[in-house]
């Protein structure tokens, strides 16, 4: 009995340590700390099941997305945010403009006809209320008024010290929580530095603020001037999180500011270019080239819209082109 007690085998160590590892390898996520933890599978297939991303405005606005649209002053900003919410709440969103830029006598001189849609709604501050949190104040305004989309024009009335990153950071993370909170959809306004006033290609760098910013947002789309025509813009996407970037460099949308049948500012979308042809050169010459080919293919009897169409300008600069 003694030999047959010693002649058994003790089972290793290792065979401890293994069937330990396994238990370890089994053991399912964990929520702790304040975050819900998964496995990565498991988030794969939620993912995968969630509806998919609607798009508001094409290029431009995705639901429940924080956006930026950024370009120099003066460029056309307010008219082309205003044209895509005014687009939004045409599909039935009810959208909220907070404005930080226009008078209501300004607005009456860009906008001859009041045929906005009845869920566009337009916010600006009582001078005559006491100072308070601003972007307090913005959602007390877009939760009383039930709006889904909310347009910030622009980023400097929320903070004027962008250029610190803990500020930007701050300011960002708020807006992200309200967007979370509330399953808004964030459009902000923003300004690019004097730099990018037309020779240097849109960038993430150029909007205004810490690249807090940049990192924070889900999409930036830019607003650039053309050098060929003053009342011509581009618009480039320069971050688009939830998607794939259409308009690049190789394909930027041409649009001219003008006025509607309505009588009121707008932009028209003119086609597809290459930003670079858009870019200031500051020469002369290329500008003598753009003279000399609009009037030999008015020579060759094409018409000034297919003139336009073709040298990336509006109808009215052929015109004045060719009287010139």
């Amino acid at each position: 009995m003694d030999k047959l007690i010693k002649t058994i085998p003790k089972p290793p160590e290792t065979d401890y340590i293994l069937s330990s590892f396994h238990e370890l390898q089994e053991q399912g996520a964990v929520d702790a700390g304040g975050f819900h933890v998964s496995s990565m599978n498991d988030c794969v297939r939620r993912g995968k099941s969630l509806p998919p991303v609607v798009v508001l405005y094409p290029n431009i606005v995705l639901e429940g997305d924080l956006c930026i649209i950024f370009g120099q002053s003066g460029i056309g900003k307010t008219i082309f945010a205003m044209q895509v919410a005014r687009d939004i709440a045409a599909r039935g969103k009810r959208v909220l403009y907070a404005d930080f830029e226009m008078t209501l006598r300004q607005l009456a001189l860009r906008y001859e006809s009041p045929n906005f849609p009845p869920t566009f709604f337009r916010a600006e501050m009582d001078m005559e209320a006491p100072a308070g949190d601003v972007l307090k104040g913005i959602e007390a305004a877009a939760v009383t008024n039930m709006a889904e989309v909310v347009f910030i024009d622009n980023i400097t009335a929320l903070s004027q010290s962008l250029d610190k990153s803990s500020d930007a950071g701050s300011l960002m993370a708020s807006l992200n929580a309200l967007k979370r909170k509330y399953n808004w959809t964030l459009v902000i306004l923003n300004h690019v530095p004097k730099m990018f006033s037309g020779s240097v290609p849109l960038s993430l760098s150029a909007i205004q603020g810490s690249a807090k910013l940049n990192q924070l947002i889900d999409d930036a789309v830019g607003l650039g001037q053309s050098s060929r025509d003053k009342s011509m813009v581009y618009v480039k996407q320069c971050k688009w999180r939830n998607g794939e970037v259409v308009l690049d460099a190789d394909n930027v949308a041409l649009y001219e500011r003008t006025k509607n049948g309505d009588g009121n500012l707008c932009f028209t979308f003119r086609g597809y270019d290459t930003e670079a042809v858009h870019l200031e050169t500051a020469s002369a010459s290329g500008r003598e080239e753009l003279k000399a080919k609009v009037k030999e293919l008015s020579s060759q009897g094409m018409k000034q819209q297919d003139i336009a169409r073709e040298c990336g300008i509006t109808q009215s600069k052929v015109s004045r082109l060719l009287n010139s």
